[in-house]
């Protein structure tokens, strides 16, 4: 049974937008499209993983979650798939990996091999799986939850595999996870049905969203360099003007009345999550204070302060509605 959906991240999201407020020649732009690339591939692998997942019917109770994040001694782990039996637990560590991969052993060593033979070091999946692990186990046995917890690496592609040794964990494509699953044998019965939905329950109550909110100070990039400016809904260019009560699109014509939310959406997740009328103005390009007081009051935030001193509050979630790793 399925209790938690794999969304794309918050991050996925703020990366476009800060994509599109970038000039072409901007000093921050090859990183950040090379981010949201892997971003965006890493999500590709994991929703090939879930379709596979969806080929696991097992007789017994059990649950599904995907993309979950959770919290132990002030250390927060982010697990890829987790299921749930009444015998053991897996953590499914997803890779989304074109390439060649050699897995060396006596040290393990994973090595991405590129065409041209050129060879680049991976960060260790199976050292972050046992550390997910060893979290995870924590984590339960302060629910006073005591299970067996595996591990499962696997592959998005079908690439090349080259294995000198049977490492301590299991590692597949993940058209070959649903498979392994079934062969697994569910002889103890440590969780019953009702405690397994239970636990399921728990853990996307506990579920950390992560925030990487502002963008520009994850990234290290200077507000100077964002552009402001209301992005057309309809043909996403820069800049609409604001004319006779509506804003309007000098490149496609659009118009509509509340596409400054768009820019407050984006103003949120690079700059910060509050604004004041001023940065507003700027932020839009308006110029008339009034004006910009009533959008604001229509908009789906908060006021706080008084006069100067007041600013308004972001509160993402009339905007965005995704899971985040």
């Amino acid at each position: 049974m399925l209790f938690k959906t794999r969304k794309k991240t918050l991050e996925i999201d703020a990366l476009i937008a800060l994509e599109k407020r970038l000039r072409k020649g901007d000093e921050n732009r090859t990183r950040i499209e090379e981010r949201l690339y892997n971003l965006n591939a890493g999500f590709g692998g994991e929703v090939q993983f879930d379709k596979y997942l969806k080929e696991f019917k097992p007789r017994y109770p059990h649950a599904i979650l995907h993309d979950v994040t959770l919290c132990e001694d002030n250390i927060y782990f982010q697990m890829d798939s987790i299921l749930i039996t009444p015998a053991f637990i897996v953590i499914s560590e997803v890779k989304n990996i074109a390439e060649k991969i050699i897995i060396k052993s006596k040290p393990l060593q994973f090595i991405k091999e590129y065409s041209t033979g050129k060879r680049v070091p991976l960060q260790n999946p199976i050292v972050e799986l046992e550390r997910k692990i060893y979290l995870l186990d924590s984590w339960l046995k302060r629910q006073k939850v005591e299970i067996p917890i595996k591990g499962i690496v696997a592959f998005a592609y079908n690439n090349e595999l080259s294995i000198e040794e049977n490492p301590s964990m299991d590692i597949m494509f993940t058209n070959e996870v649903a498979a392994h699953l079934r062969s697994l044998q569910v002889n103890k019965e440590l969780l019953y049905k009702s405690e397994i939905h239970s636990l399921a329950r728990k853990i996307v109550k506990y579920h950390q969203e992560y925030n990487p909110f502002p963008l520009i100070k994850r990234y290290n990039i200077h507000p100077a360099h964002i552009i402001p400016g209301v992005i057309c809904s309809k043909c996403d260019q820069l800049k609409m003007n604001w004319l006779q009560k509506k804003w309007r699109c000098p490149h496609c014509g659009h118009t509509g009345k509340n596409d400054h939310e768009g820019a407050l959406k984006d103003w949120s997740m690079l700059v910060k999550n509050n604004i004041t009328n001023r940065e507003f103005r700027y932020f839009t390009q308006l110029e008339n204070r009034n004006t910009a007081k009533k959008l604001l009051a229509r908009s789906p935030i908060e006021l706080s302060g008084n006069g100067r001193a007041s600013k308004y509050e972001i509160v993402l979630d009339p905007f965005i509605h995704t899971e985040v790793k």
